[in-house]
């Protein structure tokens, strides 16, 4: 018994140390390393905080009108003069419990890494770019930037008429709205994965894996 007792306190020991490594090691890794932006293409976003990273797109041009499948009425505002759309993916709980990160409690965060809750996506509509110290400004070619929105969409959870649906009592401003989104937030899958799986499936530079923002960061440095 105390030999297990013994190995079941390493294993609670390593298991961290083994995932951060794991983390250091993806975000050292990376993929479409031979990405060049493209002089006259379309302008995207990435806007980090210290833990969570969005992509930020133009509301509508030639190639994709967001219009066709979300309405700005979703907002509390209706955001009139929106020109671009912060898209985000996350724990539909966490983001009801934790408006604010100095909310996190052990938890919440517990309850979002290891038991299966539907995810959300959280929309933000701006009349201009973001310009924060850790936004990353990409010009994308065409091709890329049809690959991205293609993985943006198909983030949505549609209903059974192939709309999206938007989760009406829940807003952090009076410019955002959440949706229901495919998938579930785990410690191999967080927000940052996300953003970053979608860089990796649109052909733009991003690493083999990460959890964290920064990896994401350290990819465009």
């Amino acid at each position: 018994m105390k030999k297990v007792f013994r190995f079941s306190l390493l294993l609670i020991f390593l298991l961290p140390i083994l995932y951060f490594l794991a983390a250091i090691a993806g975000a050292l890794i990376p993929v479409n390393s031979d990405f060049r932006e493209t002089e006259n293409g379309v302008e995207i976003y990435l806007r980090s905080s210290e833990v969570h990273t969005d992509i930020v797109v133009p509301l509508k041009n030639d190639l994709k009108n967001w219009e066709e499948n979300i309405s700005l009425q979703h907002s509390l505002s209706g955001v009139p003069g929106a020109e671009y759309i912060s898209f985000g993916w996350g724990d539909l709980e966490f983001y009801r419990d934790i408006p604010l990160w100095k909310d996190l409690s052990l938890k919440t965060a517990f309850r979002a890494l290891f038991l299966k809750s539907p995810a959300a996506l959280h929309l933000e509509f701006l009349e201009e770019p973001p310009s924060s110290e850790k936004t990353i400004r990409l010009k994308v070619s065409r091709e890329q930037y049809l690959k991205l929105t293609a993985f943006l969409e198909d983030s949505f959870e549609f209903d059974a008429d192939g709309k999206v649906q938007p989760i009406q009592d829940l807003h952090y401003t009076r410019r955002d709205a959440f949706y229901r989104a495919k998938g579930f937030l785990s410690l191999f899958k967080t927000c940052n994965t996300w953003a970053n799986n979608a860089l990796k499936r649109s052909g733009l530079k991003a690493c083999l894996w990460t959890p964290f923002s920064e990896g994401i960061l350290y990819t465009y440095r």
